[in-house]
């Protein structure tokens, strides 16, 4: 980790101290819970695993002068029109505006919906189609590539918005961003976000959730069998022994049955270990690095040794039901499903469950990402459509929304917070801060994320790590020679 990253996330650590001393305060006032800081899942589920192979993208000097024409085009739109309500505090457009939005949904990102509904009251309408994350990133790609998009508003994670960038289907923001600065408060989003909603200078995404992974356990249920909370991999390997001689069949809890999953459990792991997946500069793989093979081999242990029977079939909301009913006691998983271990229609184990910091393989660096999501809107978009839908989503993240948000996970505005949030703030803030940090923004990166992928969940099929590390390499060298890139 380079000098500059440890001052982005020292920075970070002081947003978040922040907004937990905020949430203190409001515990004095009302009594409540500790609220929450706030993210995305999944963002979670988050990862850019789709096929970026298109020939029809926008240029990205045109899509920065389209965004600028527009911007300039409709200087007074604001000016001429009442806004239409404070619920939706934005401009109430003379005609209908039709969005349609793409993504996927979990807690935080139905809240956000709910907030653009109250739009509705307007002449704003709506309609939402949410699949599955990998399924509604492949669908976003091809409607983007496809050089007219369906959709006006596209969900994603930082990995997503850069791989959408690095290709030029969305469009830069900054001229409205700069535009809408003062009057929606967005230098209260830190910087460290809209970073990550970035590249090369130009901002692809309003940030409006953040999001980690970290450790989840049932403390009663770690009580009653003698076993303490782990800090480190070997830690947890002894410690899901313990509990499967306990008769739990699941000892540690692990997300592994997806390539996807796979991938971003590899960049936290070799980047706890202080090794990217590739050069930052040069885009050379360490896949097949003592490094990577340390890191898969830990993945493959989590998966064998702690939970053979889940880590291998049990998908994000799998693993959130198993921490829910008590199936599981000791795992890791998205810091955006944590609001659901206290809802009492689906948890039985409400106020059981607790969190700590994400694992580290003994380095100190911890084995967590840094996530956002945000929205974003397509390249291509016709011009006098572009300002009405970039105010729509600064209606979906203004400080009304983010706070009616941080009831179900980490927002983006500093000090924001919820009394009734979810009680991961602490473990949340640590993952973030002390973990391997955000997905790198290189061209090719979106190239190791697909192959490391592909490669990586072969391992449950009984390829060992260092031939699956070696075929992602393999594969990764050669699609990155082909596009230029090494």
């Amino acid at each position: 980790m380079n000098t500059t990253k440890y001052r982005w996330w020292r920075f970070l650590a002081i947003v978040f101290a922040f907004t937990l001393i905020a949430a203190a305060c409001g515990d004095d006032d009302d009594g409540e819970s500790e609220p929450p800081a706030s993210q995305s899942d999944d963002s979670g589920d988050d990862m850019a695993d789709d096929d970026h192979d298109s020939d029809d993208m926008a240029d990205d000097g045109d899509m920065a002068d389209d965004g600028g024409d527009m911007a300039d085009d409709s200087d007074d739109m604001a000016d001429d029109m009442a806004h239409i309500s404070d619920e939706c505090d934005i401009p109430n457009p003379a005609e209908n505006v039709e969005i349609d939005i793409m993504g996927w949904e979990f807690p935080i990102v139905t809240q956000y919906a709910d907030e653009l509904d109250d739009c509705e009251e307007g002449n704003y309408s709506f309609n939402y189609q949410f699949l599955d994350s990998v399924e509604a990133r492949s669908a976003m790609t091809q409607d983007a590539a496809s050089g007219s998009p369906s959709f006006e508003l596209y969900q994603g994670s930082n990995s997503f918005i850069t791989a959408l960038a690095n290709q030029g289907f969305v469009m830069p923001l900054n001229d409205l961003v700069d535009k809408y600065r003062d009057e929606y408060n967005l230098d209260q989003i830190d910087q460290a976000f809209w970073d990550m909603a970035s590249l090369d200078g130009n901002i692809y995404a309003i940030p409006m959730v953040s999001n980690t992974m970290h450790v989840f356990y049932n403390e009663p249920a770690l009580a009653e069998i003698g076993v303490g909370v782990p800090s480190t991999f070997a830690e947890a390997f002894e410690a899901c022994a313990a509990i499967q001689d306990a008769g739990y069949d699941i000892g540690f809890l692990y997300m592994l049955s997806a390539g996807w999953a796979w991938q971003i459990e590899f960049d936290s792991v070799i980047g706890a270990l202080g090794v990217s997946s590739i050069d930052p500069e040069t885009a050379q793989p360490n896949f097949n690095s003592p490094e990577g093979i340390e890191a898969a081999t830990l993945l493959q242990r989590m998966w064998q040794d702690c939970a053979p029977n889940a880590s291998n079939s049990y998908s994000t909301d799998d693993v959130q039901a198993a921490f829910q009913t008590g199936e599981a006691i000791l795992g890791h998983t998205w810091a955006s499903r944590a609001a659901a271990m206290d809802d009492p229609e689906a948890s039985t184990v409400v106020g059981e469950i607790q969190f700590a910091p994400a694992l580290s393989p003994g380095t100190g660096t911890l084995a967590a990402p840094a996530y956002i999501d945000g929205w974003m809107i397509p390249a291509n978009t016709p011009a006098e459509s572009v300002e009405p839908i970039f105010l729509a989503m600064l209606a979906a993240t203004d400080l009304e929304s983010q706070q009616a948000a941080a009831e179900h996970g980490l927002v983006t505005r500093t000090g924001v917070s919820h009394p009734d949030g979810p009680r991961d703030g602490a473990a949340a803030e640590t993952s973030l801060v002390n973990g391997r940090g955000p997905d790198l923004v290189h061209p090719a990166a979106d190239i190791a994320r697909a192959k490391l992928g592909e490669a990586l969940v072969t391992i449950l099929d009984g390829t060992s790590v260092e031939n699956a590390l070696a075929a992602a390499e393999e594969a990764y060298i050669s699609e990155a020679t082909a596009q230029g890139l090494l």
